[in-house]
């Protein structure tokens, strides 16, 4: 649920009424784009009133805190600070049970204006927020200008249209078990469930609301008796006391607030709150907050997707040119064939048949021939090839192995991505993006810097929906925090092991950190972790049980943690070599042996309990 349901708008109209009728406005302050935050005094002292239009939760809440300093005045804003302070708020109507709400505020007598309108639209795609003139009807200014859905004309100095009522008739207008039981008996008799009734015939019920009459209805659960329990979950909304709830989904997260407590809803799936206004800010905070988080991932997905394209693009190409490297072979046996039978090369020929006895017995080959020059130099003119051919050779597959690297890492880090949960999970992507340079275009690097910008003024993380665990003793440094220092472990066999964070990590740990005599490993065929077993002494070498281990850490810190049978490569870190120019975490191996393993989360787990 994203907005905030009629019922619950109910119990905050009911709340408002009751307690801020009569108060007068000090001040108005911008809440967002699409928001305003209006000071009020009442004999009881200040008050305060958020109205929003906002996308993450359009939402009417008392009580809300003062919001951040805006930059710049919204032109709503503007006009409110100038026509609000001074007024009172005289009544707030709420119009059937659709999520459009009035207040009126009016200036005291005598006075040159008779005051203004603030009209909250809470509901479809793009919520507004219209100021209207009390006496003329016309609009003074919008949060958004765009038409309506409905085609209203929504600008300044146009009369104000309201929203088309709603087709179903509000239940609280029919007033009666018997008006309620005469528009449900027809959706019933033509079977459908009670809830769905509720919600087709009725305005103001949302699944939620429908499903919570259903359980609190008695037996036979006819229309008579749906009705009068509709009727009385409305009346005890309209009169209160509330029982403020924040409900969870199966996982924790906040979905929907509710002024009571809900019968049909599991109690480990409902958080009380002191008031109605403190639960709906949570919910808008969790709400803006998941926004946020999924902005980031479109905005990493697109970017990761441009990177991806490109990377396959220089493969192709890569593996066009390994083919034509390919051809070295062919061109030094042409030399040599050539060097073999110079008799036997007319002058002036522009290509010759000679006998090739590599491809067997009576086997030919024809050689194309440049008719200046003699037999020798066309023989040097394919040598020189060959060894172009067998140089290119060496650059493309390097350059290929570091392009599939590369898109290994990419495909990583989009996995990451869309599990990810957290703006500080994205931030930690972003900031190991960043760090590959060579991988981004001047345009990818503009929109990580823009991002960044945008998420630095954006609040931080909202409270925690459950009591925090208690935090931890101590702060990691700034080299864990930066992803440079290793994971430890010890062996079964009392060796240390280091596993690479990420790929500055695994440059660190490999360049830096790990010895000549040093055992190295790596997943086969995946982006994943270094792995370094320290040997103290170099004629006992690493334990079999030792190796197994720390194989076994490579393949879980590894996208083929879960492929079951992982190949580990192994090698002495002296014949590990990062190539001229590669990005950080990206080398060469030679005299590796090869291990196969199977990821083992229980043993990582005892080996990571030994970290000191």
């Amino acid at each position: 649920m994203r907005d905030v349901d009629a019922l619950t708008l109910l119990a905050v109209i009911q709340d408002l009424t009751r307690d801020l009728t009569g108060a007068s406005v000090r001040g108005v302050q911008p809440a967002g784009t699409h928001g305003l935050w209006i000071e009020l005094s009442t004999p009881d002292g200040e008050e305060s009133l958020l109205v929003s239009a906002g996308d993450e939760f359009p939402q009417l809440s008392r009580g809300a805190g003062r919001p951040a300093r805006a930059a710049t005045l919204s032109t709503l804003a503007q006009v409110a600070r100038r026509v609000l302070p001074g007024a009172s708020l005289q009544g707030v109507t709420h119009h059937g049970l659709d999520r459009v709400v009035t207040l009126e505020f009016a200036y005291p007598v005598p006075a040159r204006e008779a005051g203004c309108l603030l009209i909250a639209e809470l509901f479809g795609r793009h919520p507004n927020l219209i100021l209207v003139d009390r006496m003329t009807r016309q609009i003074l200014e919008a949060a958004r200008h765009d038409p309506a859905a409905n085609g209203r004309s929504i600008q300044p100095e146009q009369p104000y249209q309201a929203p088309p009522a709603s087709a179903r008739p509000d239940p609280r207008v029919l007033g009666t078990v018997e008006a309620i039981s005469a528009v449900l008996a027809p959706h019933l008799a033509a079977g459908l469930g009670p809830g769905v009734a509720l919600r087709q015939s009725l305005a103001g019920l949302t699944e939620v609301w429908a499903k919570e009459v259903v359980a609190r209805t008695p037996a036979p659960g006819g229309s008579a008796e749906l009705a009068r329990a509709l009727l009385d979950l409305i009346h005890e909304i309209e009169a209160g006391p509330w029982e403020p709830h924040l409900l969870l989904d199966s996982a924790g997260r906040p979905v929907a607030a509710s002024p009571v407590r809900l019968r049909h809803v599991p109690a480990a799936q409902q958080q009380p709150y002191p008031s109605l206004g403190e639960t709906l800010k949570r919910l808008a905070s969790h709400l803006k907050h998941q926004q946020d988080v999924t902005r980031h991932q479109t905005m990493l997905r697109q970017l990761l997707r441009r990177l991806e394209v490109r990377l396959r693009s220089r493969r192709a190409k890569l593996a066009a040119e390994s083919l034509e490297f390919g051809r070295a072979d062919l061109s030094r046996r042409m030399g040599e064939i050539l060097m073999a039978h110079q008799d036997a090369v007319p002058r002036g020929a522009t290509e010759v048949p000679l006998q090739d006895y590599a491809a067997g017995p009576g086997a030919t080959i024809t050689i194309p021939l440049d008719p200046a020059l003699s037999p020798a130099a066309n023989a040097e003119r394919f040598f020189k090839a060959a060894r172009r051919g067998r140089r290119g050779t060496i650059r493309v597959e390097a350059r290929l192995a570091e392009t599939e690297a590369e898109l290994g890492q990419v495909h990583a880090w989009a996995e990451r991505v869309a599990d990810a949960s957290s703006l500080e999970t994205l931030e930690t992507i972003q900031q190991e993006i960043e760090a590959a340079h060579r991988l981004l275009a001047p345009q990818d690097r503009a929109m990580l810097a823009d991002r960044s910008a945008t998420g630095r003024a954006r609040s931080k993380r909202p409270p925690a929906v459950h009591p925090p665990a208690q935090k931890r003793a101590g702060r990691p440094g700034r080299t864990r925090e930066t992803g440079l220092e290793p994971r430890r472990f010890v062996s079964s066999d009392g060796l240390p092991i280091l596993v690479g964070r990420n790929t500055r990590g695994n440059d660190s740990l490999t360049q830096h950190l790990a010895k000549s005599q040093d055992l190295w490993l790596h997943v086969q065929g995946h982006s994943g972790s270094h792995v370094v077993v320290r040997v103290p002494n170099r004629s006992n070498g690493v334990p079999r049980r030792t190796l197994i281990q720390a194989a076994q850490l490579a393949a879980y810190y590894s996208q083929a943690r879960d492929h079951g049978k992982v190949a580990v490569d192994y090698t002495l870190r002296k014949y590990v070599r990062k190539p001229r120019k590669a990005k950080p975490g990206l080398v060469t191996i030679s005299q590796e042996k090869t291990i196969v393993v199977t990821p083992d989360k229980s043993l990582v787990q005892k080996l990571a309990a030994r970290d000191g």
